[in-house]
């Protein structure tokens, strides 16, 4: 890709990304993006992006009502004239599109995931989502010279370490945008169990955040909040039944029915707490049971609720709560599946 419109060099950060390009600093006949509300100007190279997507390359084509008066560098004639050089893109994201444009001209060496050996900061959650938003508007998902796989996994480390429930969403919202079924089902359970009665109504992520209202379909919103309260309800149901259980015959659970009622005082109907608690407090029991009823109690594997079923009945409730994109499609008609890269 032609260098000559950017910088000679990359930024080294996010933060230094930000800085505004005078157009002044391209060289004639040059184009200038003029992007976000604030109509921040970026200097492009107007060859390279077309080469980067079909999209770049409509929205670029000499032909395009945008490109017409453009300067074109030893030009002549109509083709010289100096202005306009400047090309409108209020709906997007200035540092988004900084990062895309700089990582085009500098492939492997702009915004990497930090490493003891590398220690060059990736983009933020936030950054992130926005930068989802514009590959798939500009179909730059499959460009090798955007590396964001090496983003979003070190956003998804980085939330699952410490991350909070806006985060989290931010995350799922970018998953949908770039086509990733698996991280979608896995993110939006990971929403569900970690912050289900943390984060009040999911709704209010939707509501607040313009930017999740455009990148997430409204189905979403819906199934999200429905199967949180399903999980939350299965497992109260299955923490309830196995402290009532006493029909060991050999007495050996005494002592895990007490613990079982014990979680159920804590954590069941009317309990104040949230999912992960509940489901951390009955998943810890589960294993205890597994692991030692099944050796001090002979009658325990000839039940049909044996030792390890509560882990299994566990992992499938999880399973069964997740969100999977066929799910959010169903319903949303036939320009949601042609715009959710989900073909």
């Amino acid at each position: 890709m032609d260098n000559t419109n950017l910088p000679s060099q990359p930024p080294n950060s996010p933060a230094e990304s930000r800085g505004s390009i005078s157009p002044e600093d391209a060289p004639s006949g040059a184009l200038v993006f003029l992007v976000g509300p604030a109509q921040e100007a970026i200097p492009v190279d107007v060859t390279g992006l077309r080469e980067a997507s079909s999209v770049f390359a409509q929205l670029l084509a000499p032909h395009a009502s945008e490109m017409q008066g453009i300067s074109y560098p030893g030009g002549s004639g109509s083709f010289a004239s100096p202005l306009p050089r400047e090309i409108a893109l209020p709906d997007d994201d200035a540092f988004a599109m900084k990062v895309i444009i700089y990582a085009l001209a500098f492939p492997g060496r702009f915004i990497r995931p930090a490493t003891p050996v590398d220690p060059a900061p990736a983009p933020s959650v936030r950054e992130f989502l926005h930068l989802a938003v514009a590959i798939k508007k500009y179909e730059l998902r499959d460009n090798w010279f955007v590396p964001w796989p090496r983003w979003f996994e070190a956003a998804i480390d980085k939330v699952r370490a410490n991350g909070t429930a806006q985060e989290m969403v931010w995350l799922v919202a970018a998953a949908w945008q770039l086509g990733q079924r698996r991280r979608f089902a896995e993110l939006g359970l990971d929403l569900v169990v970690k912050h289900e009665g943390r984060a009040g109504s999911y709704f209010l992520f939707c509501e607040r955040d313009g930017v999740v209202q455009r990148a997430l379909p409204l189905k979403f919103w819906c199934l999200i909040g429905e199967r949180a309260a399903r999980l939350h309800k299965r497992v109260v149901d299955l923490v309830r039944s196995r402290a009532q259980d006493d029909g060991c015959g050999c007495g050996g659970r005494a002592e895990v029915n007490s613990s079982w009622a014990n979680v159920y005082d804590e954590y069941g109907w009317g309990a104040a707490v949230p999912l992960s608690e509940l489901l951390g407090a009955a998943e810890a029991l589960a294993e205890q049971e597994a692991a030692s009823v099944a050796e001090e109690c002979d009658c325990m594997g000839e039940r049909d609720l044996g030792p390890a079923a509560v882990k299994e009945d566990l992992e499938k409730f999880k399973r069964e709560a997740k969100i999977c994109v066929e799910c959010v499609l169903m319903d949303e008609g036939s320009h949601s599946v042609e715009n959710s890269g989900y073909h």
